[in-house]
């Protein structure tokens, strides 16, 4: 008796669904706090409730949105919850740009100089959408380049959360200008397989960015000492 189970492949509603609200939430078309309605996004996509409610499901267990007494919503980040994910990334970004000086092929810092001048053309021609596209093909090229598995799946979900706030922080052009500037120092320092430069570089951006948030205690020092 033949006993051998055959997987049928087919990509499932909620799979199609889940990368569907994924772009959009993760392209900055949905703004923060937004709610998530069941039956408006079954009607879009023209499906049940039923894959849009797993959908929805995998997408919070993600910490991509949140759970509310009236179903699911697009988190609304504080200041004080972006601290905490750049304290996070304190940690790890200096690890993350060493390895990847060091352990990326010299056709991966290609691809990544490559990118990184698609940065700077959709940041001249003022367009949003290429730009934090493009972005974040930047941070997913590190991440390979890393080449360490455990590295990079727990930056991999910060980098997920972190683009749901960073849509709106890169709707200023001042902070366009600054993330051009140190992914340029960056990629630099990567090409010239100097890890200790490419850690410092990163450590220096993510303080930045700390530092530059109002919830930041030193930033209100700063004000203080200033009056």
């Amino acid at each position: 008796m033949n006993t051998t189970r055959r997987v049928i492949q087919s990509d499932r509603l909620r799979d199609q669904v889940y990368q569907l609200l994924r772009e959009d939430l993760l392209g900055g078309t949905v703004p923060a706090g937004t709610r998530l309605v069941e039956v408006d996004l079954a009607e879009r996509f023209g499906v049940s409730r039923t894959p849009v409610r797993e959908a929805l499901f995998q997408l919070a267990r993600e910490g991509l949105i949140a759970q509310t007494d009236r179903g699911y919503a697009l988190m609304a980040d504080t200041p004080q919850d972006f601290i905490q994910r750049m304290g996070v990334r304190l940690l790890l970004d200096p690890s993350l740009a060493e390895h990847a000086a060091k352990n990326g092929t010299d056709e991966q810092i290609e691809k990544l100089h490559h990118n990184f001048e698609k940065l700077i053309a959709a940041s001249e021609a003022a367009k949003f959408v290429p730009f934090v596209t493009a972005l974040h093909q930047f941070r997913t090229l590190l991440l390979e380049m890393s080449h360490n598995t455990a590295l990079s799946r727990v930056c991999a979900v910060l980098e997920d959360q972190f683009l749901l706030v960073r849509n709106e922080y890169f709707k200023e052009e001042e902070n366009r200008k600054i993330a051009i500037d140190y992914n340029g120092l960056l990629l630099d320092a990567i090409r010239a397989r100097d890890a200790k430069a490419a850690a410092r570089v990163a450590k220096e951006y993510i303080e930045l960015l700390i530092a530059a948030n109002p919830s930041d205690p030193r930033q209100s020092s700063r004000n203080d000492e200033r009056v």
